[in-house]
């Protein structure tokens, strides 16, 4: 396995004493972070902070490679309907994160299931949760969740490979159907939570921008640029701070939504567009391609000829978790429309 490991601190026989440690640790974490906005604008934003992470390792099961990295406990939003703040617990130790993408092309794969985090320790079980599928400014789309550990000591972490459930195109067709589990060994020290980056915007919070992306050794969710899309795409508009763009090969319509500032993809929409001129009105089907990620598209009846008009519509909010900075966006229903 390639493996960047904890830094490890004592031994695993001193882990019974070290459970009240924990719990020190996440008060200490969370003393420290900014509280929230009270004004914040219904879009993106530049966060009051922002941490680092590290990265565990990589582990390749059957078509999908998969990275794990931890970070301090976070404050991050669920939507399911309405938007939920989850909240850091005083059991609570990292921060576990997730990224799957395809082996050969590295494009990230978007599962919208939440895979399974199992977390154990000498064959007994330490935490199990379902991670959430999330956005976040320095690392895109990604899978977290708040884990409790249980000191420092040496620990399996098993991440689900879920099926992909969406269309696939192009060179992807027929694959990301199969499950796997990445099973990672982690060596685990409180201690070198410390090391991680932590930095705070007090004179920038609440600004409509966003933080730049990390440099990570690993591919991150952007984007298609416009230019480099197929067809001969324009940019539709915004609806909800999400900024859309289409394009039209042959008689099939491709939408890409992406965030304004870092141009991450947005899976988690619940889109439909209607092209006038060939009687198109209906839904958009979520799907990936090794050249354009995560998009949606529609077969259509005919070719549209240039100068027909496209419009998009946001049928739902977004439902996607989403770290700070994130939360207020792509929560909005409406339409853009634009000229092909």
């Amino acid at each position: 396995m390639n493996r960047r490991t904890f830094l490890q601190a004592g031994s695993v026989g001193l882990a019974g004493g070290l459970a009240g440690c924990s719990v020190l640790f996440a008060q200490r974490s969370t003393a420290r972070i900014p509280p929230v906005l009270d004004d914040r604008p219904d879009a993106v934003y530049r966060p009051t902070h922002i941490e680092g992470m590290n990265m565990i390792g990589t582990e390749t099961v059957g078509d999908r490679t998969v990275g794990l990295f931890y970070s301090f406990p976070h404050r991050f939003w669920t939507v399911a309907g309405t938007t939920s703040r989850v909240e850091i617990r005083d059991a609570h130790s990292v921060h576990l994160m997730a990224s799957m993408w395809d082996r050969e092309t590295e494009t990230v794969v978007p599962v919208l299931d939440r895979p399974r985090f199992a977390v154990s320790r000498n064959g007994d079980s330490v935490d199990e949760k379902r991670a959430w599928p999330m956005l976040s400014q320095n690392m895109g789309f990604h899978f977290g969740e708040n884990i409790a550990l249980k000191g420092d000591g040496t620990y399996t972490v098993e991440v689900g490979v879920l099926p992909i459930g969406i269309e696939t195109v192009g060179a992807f067709d027929g694959r990301f159907e199969s499950e796997h589990t990445a099973t990672f060994t982690v060596d685990f020290a409180e201690s070198d939570l410390d090391a991680i980056s932590f930095e705070e915007y007090p004179d920038a919070a609440g600004e409509r921008a966003a933080v730049d992306p990390m440099a990570m050794e690993m591919p991150l969710s952007y984007a298609p640029p416009v230019e480099e899309l197929p067809g001969s795409p324009a940019t539709v508009g915004s609806v909800g701070d999400a900024e859309f763009v289409a394009t039209v090969v042959g008689e099939t319509l491709i939408v890409s939504p992406r965030t304004p500032y870092n141009r991450f993809s947005i899976p988690g929409f619940a889109l439909s567009a209607t092209v006038e001129s060939v009687g198109f009105d209906d839904i958009l089907t979520s799907a990936i391609g090794p050249t354009l990620g995560a998009h949606y598209r529609a077969d259509l009846d005919d070719q549209p000829a240039s100068g027909d008009t496209v419009t998009v519509t946001v049928d739902g909010p977004n439902s996607l978790s989403r770290h700070e900075g994130y939360e207020t966006a792509f929560l909005e229903r409406g339409s853009a429309s634009t000229t092909l």
